[in-house]
C-alpha cells in the first residue's frame, strides 16, 4: 500500500523545518566560531565551559545525523535501525534541551550572585528528570511489542506514533524552567544591588534581555514539543519539535553566554577586583571543578584579570 498524498505532504513539512533549523545552527555556528575562539578555547575548563562545548558540539553532531535520516539514506528499510534511531533521537532530544539549562543555571550561580542553594537545587532537579525520563525511555523501548513505522519501504523515513502520554514529560520541563527564570531574574536583582559599582548598567540591561529570551525561547520549545506530540501525535509533523524549536533553544543559550563572555566592562581597581572574586567564590560556596580550591582559582582569576 503506497502512502496517501496528505501523508507525503506532511512529511514534507517535516522535512522542510529539519533542513531549516539544522541550516540555522549551522549559519549561527560560523557567526559565532570566531568569538568561541576567543572567549571559551582559551579559557581554563570550569563546568560552564564543559557543558557549552558538549552542547554546542553535540547539538552540531546530532542534528546532521537527524538530518541525513530525513534523506532516507540511512535506514535501508530497516525497522530495527528505525526502533534505535527513534531511542537515540528521543535522548538526544532531552540531552538538548535539559543540558543548555544546566548550562545556564550554571553561569547564574557563579556568576549572577545566584544563591548557592537555589541553583544546586534546580540543577539537582534537572539531572534527576534528565536520568528518569532516559531511563523510562529505554525501559519502554526494551518492552514495546511492536512499533508501527509507517510507510518505512516507501519513504526511506523512520516516522512512527509517539506515545500517548509523552507530552507530559515536558510539562515538567516548563515548570522547572519557570523556576529556573525565576531563580535568574532573583540572582539578577541582587547582582544589580551589589555589583553595581563594578558594571555598567548597559551589561545589566543585556543580562536581563538574554534571560527573558532564553525563557521565552523555553517556552516556545515546551509548548511547540506538546502540541507536535498530541495534535500531530500520529502523523510525520510529530517530530518537526526536533528539527526546529530544539536548535533555536540551543542557539539561544549558548548565544547567553557568549555575549555575557564577550562583554567588555571597564577596569577594576584592585580594590574592586578584589571584592568581585570574593562575591564569585562565595557564590562558588568553596566548590571546584577538576578539583581546582576555591583561593587558587581566586589566585589565577585576579592574575588573569590584572594583566
Amino acid at each position: 500500500m503506497s502512502a496517501p498524498p496528505e501523508f507525503l505532504n506532511f512529511l514534507f513539512i517535516r522535512k522542510s523545518l529539519f533542513f531549516a533549523g539544522h541550516t540555522l545552527l549551522v549559519y549561527d555556528y560560523l557567526l559565532t566560531f570566531s568569538r568561541e575562539v576567543e572567549y571559551v578555547w582559551g579559557a581554563p575548563w570550569t563546568i560552564v565551559k564543559a557543558t557549552f562545548l558538549l552542547n554546542r558540539y553535540g547539538n552540531l553532531i546530532g542534528q546532521s545525523v537527524v538530518v541525513l535520516e530525513e534523506t532516507g539514506n540511512l535506514s535501508h528499510g530497516s525497522e530495527k535501525f528505525c526502533a534505535s534511531f527513534n531511542l537515540s533521537a528521543a535522548i538526544f532530544m532531552i540531552f538538548s534541551a535539559e543540558s543548555i539549562h544546566i548550562l545556564v543555571l550554571t553561569r547564574a550561580w557563579a556568576i549572577w550572585g545566584c544563591t548557592y542553594r537555589a541553583a544546586v537545587s534546580l540543577i539537582l532537579l534537572y539531572v534527576v528528570y534528565i536520568v528518569v525520563v532516559i531511563v523510562l525511555l529505554i525501559f519502554g523501548a526494551a518492552t514495546a511489542d511492536f512499533i508501527d513505522f509507517q510507510y518505512l519501504d516507501e519513504i526511506g523515513v523512520c516516522v512512527s506514533p509517539i506515545a500517548p502520554f509523552s507530552w507530559t514529560s515536558f510539562v515538567v520541563t516548563l515548570l522547572l524552567d519557570t523556576g529556573m527564570f525565576a531563580t535568574v531574574m532573583y540572582s539578577l536583582r541582587k547582582f544589580s544591588k551589589d555589583s553595581r559599582h563594578l558594571y555598567p548598567s548597559v551589561l545589566l540591561r543585556l543580562l536581563i534581555r538574554d534571560a527573558v529570551v532564553f525563557y521565552i525561547a523555553g517556552v516556545f520549545n515546551n509548548l511547540f514539543t506538546i502540541i507536535c506530540w498530541t495534535v500531530y501525535r500520529t502523523d510525520p509533523r510529530n517530530l518537526t519539535t526536533l528539527g526546529l524549536s530544539f536548535p533555536l533553544l540551543s542557539m539561544v543559550g549558548q548565544r547567553l553566554v557568549l555575549n555575557l563572555r564577550g562583554f567588555q566592562t571597564r577596569h577594576y581597581t584592585t580594590r574592586d577586583l578584589s571584592r568581585e572574586v570574593n562575591r564569585q567564590m562565595e557564590a562558588m560556596g568553596g566548590t571546584s571543578f577538576w578539583g581546582l580550591s576555591s583561593n587558587r582559582m581566586a589566585y589565577t582569576t585576579v592574575n588573569h584579570e590584572a594583566v
